[in-house]
């Protein structure tokens, strides 16, 4: 089995690269956009290892083992560590790759979230892609292309993603997990299509719980009350510091495995400082994270609100265990009266909302606007959030 059978679904993509490996045509620099959560950062590890490997990537070879664990010399993952990529994180990428490769025959350098970076690390990440090092090859994973400076994707080959058929994501949870068809089915609507998601709502307790309260305030946001639209809104936030101090409990044991193997005293002080950098990117990462995950399941909810409305098929209801709760949040007070537009508008502030997030917006006062509106959307005259610019 090559590493190519590796990849969940994006067919197209997957053929697209491996035609470019075959044919020895590679493009110094591709952008992989959609979905987060989709499989893109697996199948740019995937690129890599058929790049490096010597049968072009017959998935059991070491090199192909070791790309896909993520411990290959010449294969660098970037991420922000916390709310964006800083150019100084880009500067050292570029130094990397002005350096001879250590054991592979291409150096490929993956930037996760890359429509994250500031201004500086994106004119900084320009100056490299416009003169790219030999045997050097870039892959840019973002969500969406319009955050990114705009002579990026010029320079780049872009391949588009979407999110996986559920009856796709159902197979490889029954495949890869060993579950029932059912629970691997409900994991598949409930993850909008995204495979790691999905994993995490059937692996991890707390990843369900706090869907479950996410929403529950579908129905507390039908009220029309504007205070339950800003209780709601520090629900959110107060749900996703859960998830803040959950990763604060696991970097102190960090720190204390630092000191059991090295030590507190002074010849630790850089290394200490700079793990707790670290770990303060990663909490507001985290906390970030969260709040996006939250928007993502109450979108999928006024979306499901639409199309029960719209009588659409239940089969493509992201919430299915929500069903006739969102069925009689939808119809509200007087079923004949319903708007069956509300709950797309309702969706639309949410999808504002997540845009404003990711340019930086503050949280909770973004959450708020956003909750006003979809309250708006149900009970009074249309008050759209405006549609914003986003510029880097």
């Amino acid at each position: 089995m090559s590493v190519w059978d590796e990849v969940v679904g994006h067919g197209e993509a997957v053929a697209i690269l491996r035609e470019a490996v075959g044919s020895g045509r590679v493009t110094h620099a591709w952008l992989f956009t959609g979905p987060p959560g989709v499989g893109k950062v697996h199948l740019a590890r995937v690129f890599a290892a058929a790049l490096n490997c010597p049968a072009g990537g017959d998935g059991t070879c070491d090199v192909c083992r070791r790309v896909l664990r993520g411990v290959h010399p010449d294969v660098h993952l970037l991420e922000p560590e916390g709310d964006n990529l800083l150019v100084e994180d880009v500067r050292a990428l570029r130094e990397e790759a002005s350096r001879s490769r250590h054991e592979g025959r291409t150096a490929v350098f993956i930037l996760d979230e890359a429509d994250r970076m500031t201004e500086a690390a994106a004119n900084a990440l320009l100056k490299v892609l416009e003169e790219p090092p030999p045997e050097v090859v870039f892959v840019l994973v973002t969500r969406h292309t319009e955050a990114l400076l705009a002579t990026i994707p010029s320079r780049a080959r872009v391949l588009a993603f979407a999110s996986l058929p559920p009856a796709t994501v159902t197979s490889a949870l029954v495949d890869g997990l060993g579950i029932a068809p059912e629970q691997a089915a409900w994991a598949a609507a409930a993850s909008h299509g995204r495979l790691a998601r999905a994993r995490a709502l059937l692996t991890d307790e707390a990843v369900r719980t706090r869907r479950s309260a996410t929403l529950d305030l579908v129905e507390r946001l039908a009220g029309g009350q504007a205070s339950e639209a800003l209780a709601a809104a520090a629900a959110v936030v107060a749900l996703a510091d859960e998830v803040a101090a959950a990763s604060k409990a696991r970097q102190a044991r960090e720190l204390v495995e630092l000191e059991e193997t090295f030590g507190s005293g002074r010849g630790t002080g850089t290394i200490r400082k700079r793990l707790e950098t670290r770990h303060r990117r990663e909490l507001r990462r985290a906390r970030f994270d969260a709040i996006r995950e939250a928007l993502a399941d109450l979108l999928g909810a006024y979306r499901d609100m639409a199309l029960l409305r719209g009588g659409g098929p239940p089969d493509r209801l992201v919430h299915p265990d929500r069903a006739a709760t969102l069925e009689r949040l939808a119809a509200g007070a007087d079923p004949a009266a319903a708007d069956p537009a509300a709950a797309v508008r309702a969706a639309t502030a949410l999808e504002e909302a997540d845009r404003r997030l990711a340019i930086g917006a503050a949280p909770l006062l973004t959450l708020e606007a956003a909750f006003l509106s979809v309250q708006t959307a149900f009970t009074g005259p249309r008050i759209p959030m405006t549609r914003l610019e986003i510029r880097r």
